[in-house]
């Protein structure tokens, strides 16, 4: 026979949560999350700026890839004052360029070349020759090197607070992401 209500009665506030324990149990939850909040966004703007580092350091690896797969010099330019940067042949060597690709910054983030940094100029001043005018650039040769005319470092910035520079490793092959260091040479 089944039980029925009279059979298995049940007290009053036995077995379930009052009003004002829920409201307890969700005010701890609001103190946590409020407590927790700021070191989250901290985390997710530093998140940003190491992405978009990884990101140009791997563009860098790409051109410079490219370059000696190809047999033509690779441009990487940047252009600070849009938050762009991208690769492509050298004009000059190609009339079209399928696989250049441009990219853009997240908007909490700027590129930057530091001043006293601009590439040597050579006696005959045909280093820019075929480069983006203005635009500061890396440019990889066919055997691999990057030339005397690419900038030897830019900083990638958030805000005021925190900055990466992609400089030439020490062997000179390639480049690498190292924390800023303003007096660097």
């Amino acid at each position: 026979m089944p039980a029925t209500r009279q059979n298995n009665p049940r007290r009053p506030g036995e077995g379930a949560f009052t009003l004002i324990e829920l409201l307890l149990v969700l005010a701890l939850l609001a103190i946590v999350t409020a407590l927790a909040a700021p070191q989250m966004i901290s985390f997710f703007r530093g998140r940003a700026l190491n992405e978009e580092g990884r990101r140009l350091l791997a563009l860098t690896h790409y051109a410079q890839s490219r370059a000696v797969a190809e047999g033509v010099p690779v441009v990487l330019w940047l252009d600070p004052a849009t938050g762009t940067y991208g690769q492509n042949i050298q004009p000059g060597f190609t009339a079209h360029d399928d696989r250049a690709s441009t990219f853009s910054l997240e908007s909490s983030l700027t590129l930057e070349v530091p001043a006293g940094d601009a590439p040597p100029v050579s006696e005959l001043g045909d280093e820019l020759l075929g480069l983006p005018e203005g635009r500061p650039v890396i440019r990889f040769t066919p055997d691999g090197y990057f030339d005397y005319a690419s900038v030897p470092r830019f900083v990638l910035r958030q805000g005021t607070e925190t900055a990466l520079q992609i400089s030439p490793a020490a062997n000179r092959l390639a480049y690498e992401i190292l924390p800023y260091a303003p007096n660097q040479p």
